[in-house]
């Protein structure tokens, strides 16, 4: 369970920051480094030092486990196929990465490596994080004609008119999905998306908080701090809400009131604005542990009704009462889960709201980490593993090679 226990002080990571200079957008919480480098192809360190994970290929590879899993049921080899440069990829490789210990042989393939070069043919199962370039579509193909099964996952939508999102990407993907057994993604909007475009199966499976997620709340001291953790992709909700116009007003009006982001610049210029570039993802529950007040505003657009709810999920576990914007992703979360949803034209007045109420916020605050507990990774690890085992009763059935 989540410790947020108010009266252990500890000092919040932004404390003595300077406020509104830095970079104009970044990442939050750079998750890649919950994959630090090994030696060689042996195994490399985990975020939460009770895992451990290998590298494929080379002296590293460990042999088949063989055997039973722990409910008795056929041990599989499973190959993780991501990169550590895209910091989604941890919360979607991430709970693959438990399944050892329910008894699977489960191996990383740090940025594609042996995927590119013709490998994992040893693995019963391959999941593949995003990848869907050509070199990746001719080897997920080869892997699923030599009886591999395949899973693909991704987390955003890649439909958007812009230079990445093209008519080429929309082709690659509409390949790479026909390629799966089992597409798995955070949303119902996406996974009817990627049925639309040719996925026989798409799974939704939410990104959950690994139990490491969790730190002492520091002691608060009579300011009240808003937080944003935003990568640069939010700046577009930032300019379309308004919200630097919010947060500037109520830093005008009340003394109390501090302003914290990591990942985006919010270019607020008062002293009492403390912007963070990046935030280990190691650090980052300490970091919102900080808050008195977590949001999380996006804009109505289609971008935005996809993305995942795991920032809520964020503050609420450490005991931080959030306000998000009611779409998408948040639509359906409420009071009960921590927070409170506020229309584009509120962010003022539900802010200052909720800042004037300590003992809504405690209210808030008490239900969100009640629901948190329920969102953690070893209470949904069933949903992975099911969709995982889907994908390699559909191979079983399926051994005729895939067409074009």
């Amino acid at each position: 369970m989540t410790t947020v226990r108010p009266e252990k002080a500890q000092t919040p990571l932004w404390a003595g920051r300077s406020g509104a200079s830095g970079a104009a957008a970044g990442k939050y919480s750079d998750r890649s480094k919950a994959f630090p480098p090994g030696a060689g192809t042996g195994a490399a360190g985990f975020a939460n030092p009770s895992l451990r994970l290998h590298r494929c290929g080379g002296s590293g590879m460990l042999a088949h486990m063989g055997g039973r899993d722990v409910r008795g049921r056929g041990a599989l080899r499973l190959a993780v196929v991501t990169s550590q440069r895209v910091v989604n990829s941890v919360y979607r490789a991430l709970p693959l990465l438990a399944l050892r210990g329910r008894g699977w042989d489960v191996q990383l393939d740090a940025e594609g490596a042996q995927l590119a070069a013709g490998g994992l043919h040893e693995f019963d199962v391959v999941h593949v994080f995003r990848y869907h370039e050509r070199t990746a579509r001719r080897a997920i193909r080869a892997l699923r004609d030599g009886g591999a099964a395949i899973v693909w996952d991704n987390d955003d939508d890649l439909s958007s008119p812009n230079a990445l999102r093209s008519q080429q990407t929309h082709a690659q993907l509409v390949e790479v999905l026909g390629l799966a057994h089992v597409v798995t993604t955070t949303s119902p909007l996406l996974a009817e998306q990627y049925r639309g475009w040719g996925a026989t199966e798409a799974h939704v499976v939410e990104n959950y908080l690994p139990d490491y997620y969790a730190a002492e709340r520091p002691q608060r001291d009579g300011k009240l701090t808003i937080g944003w953790t935003a990568a640069g992709e939010h700046a577009h909700d930032l300019k379309a809400l308004q919200i630097r116009d919010t947060l500037e007003r109520l830093l005008a009006t009340d003394p109390r009131v501090r302003v914290v982001s990591a990942g985006l610049q919010l270019g607020l210029p008062s002293d009492r604005y403390v912007y963070t570039e990046v935030v280990q993802y190691q650090d980052l529950a300490r970091y919102v542990g900080g808050f008195d007040v977590g949001i999380a505003p996006i804009a109505d657009v289609p971008f935005n009704r996809a993305k995942s709810n795991v920032k809520v999920k964020e503050y609420a576990a450490m005991g931080v009462p959030w306000l998000a914007s009611p779409i998408g992703p948040y639509a359906e979360l409420g009071e009960r889960q921590g927070g409170r949803l506020v229309p584009d034209d509120r962010w003022y007045e539900e802010l200052e709201r909720l800042l004037s109420d300590e003992r809504a916020r405690r209210k808030l605050a008490k239900r969100g980490v009640k629901w948190a507990g329920g969102q953690r990774l070893r209470r949904n690890l069933d949903r992975w593993e099911g969709a995982v085992r889907r994908a390699v009763e559909r191979a079983a059935t399926q051994r005729q090679p895939a067409r074009a």
